[in-house]
């Protein structure tokens, strides 16, 4: 595996910091590292342009900044939504026999963060860590659909590729599909990023009311789309709505 040696310095330079050691100077820093004060310079001041350092007016010396603690609250959350989310997924993927999702907006993508598969029915994608441009699946536009319109109004035609003959690829047709997904309550992904494959997702609420993640399951479209379709919905909406009490939503 190749290194990028400035990444893995800027790194090992955050990895300096923990509960005991909070603050760091240039030299401190340098000797700790076994680096020349003038790289350790540049990677200080590297760092502290993006909000991971900051320095402390006090003494001069720098501390972790606030982007490292967004970083771990990303994390945190995390944890929290599949915690949340664990036991309704297994119900839900152990009654339809195919995989639930649990995925988050990130800049335009959903990135899947728990994957529940039914015993002895394994799916290779997506996995958990991969991330696929969401106005092309059913948690993507769920999460899409609670974005201001402005948000939306930021995507061109070139951007909206077609990963199959059924993929949304024009700025109306999008806003159409999320004003349904709106109306509804959830999503379908109707073989629109793989063919011969649909699925069935719904919006995951926070205790303030924000839809922070999106629940769904996948299957061959057949399946999805026939005739237990209407139940299923019913049931991704509930699984749904259950991960969002555990996390304290109330309504």
């Amino acid at each position: 595996m190749s290194v990028i040696q400035s990444v893995d310095r800027a790194l090992s330079v955050l990895c300096q910091f923990n509960a005991q050691v909070r603050y760091l100077g240039i030299t401190e820093l340098s000797q700790l590292l076994g680096l020349p004060k003038s790289t350790v310079h540049g990677l200080v001041k590297t760092l502290e342009a993006r909000g991971f350092l900051t320095q402390n007016p006090e003494n001069g010396k720098y501390q972790l900044g606030v982007k490292v603690y967004e970083l771990g609250m990303v994390y945190s959350n995390t944890v929290e939504l599949q915690s949340a989310a664990r036991n309704a997924a297994n119900r839900l993927a152990a009654r339809y026999e195919e995989a639930v999702h649990l995925a988050i907006y990130v800049g335009g993508m959903v990135v899947y963060i728990m994957k529940t598969e039914f015993k002895g029915k394994l799916v290779a994608f997506p996995r958990v860590g991969a991330s696929i441009p969401a106005y092309a699946t059913a948690v993507g536009k769920v999460l899409l659909a609670a974005l201001p319109d402005s948000d939306i109004e930021k995507y061109r035609e070139d951007e909206l590729y077609p990963f199959t003959s059924n993929t949304i690829t024009s700025v109306e047709a999008l806003r159409a599909e999320l004003a349904k997904v709106r109306e509804q309550g959830y999503a379908v992904d109707n073989e629109e990023t793989l063919v011969g494959i649909a699925c069935v997702g719904a919006p995951v609420f926070d205790r303030q009311g924000r839809v922070v993640a999106a629940l769904s399951i996948s299957g061959p479209a057949d399946k999805i789309l026939g005739d237990c379709h209407s139940q299923l919905v019913k049931d991704v909406i509930q699984a749904a709505r259950e991960t969002s009490r555990n996390l304290g939503y109330t309504v």
